[in-house]
């Protein structure tokens, strides 16, 4: 459970919840995790001819993310020889 602290938004104590689409940045997710707070991924469904142009406009609007595809793929090894070998 987040907070509000943005200059945008003012302080209050309505909740912040962060989703993200699941694949993406999943070290923010690990990150918040760590730290306590919940996280929520989603799974967008449906037929492929409706799902593909909300993907498609995901991926551009993170098209710097991948870029960081081979620091999330080292991240994640490191993660499971953590979960696997502590």
């Amino acid at each position: 459970l987040l907070y509000s602290r943005t200059p945008a938004l003012p302080y209050s104590r309505t909740p912040v919840f962060p989703f993200q689409l699941l694949g993406m940045s999943d070290h923010l997710t690990y990150l918040l995790g760590a730290n306590s707070f919940k996280a929520y991924k989603y799974v967008p469904y449906g037929a492929v001819g409706e799902v593909m142009p909300y993907l498609l406009r995901r991926a551009q609007e993170n098209a710097s993310l991948l870029g960081s595809v081979a620091m999330e793929t080292r991240m994640l090894r490191q993660e499971i020889t953590r979960r696997a070998f502590g």
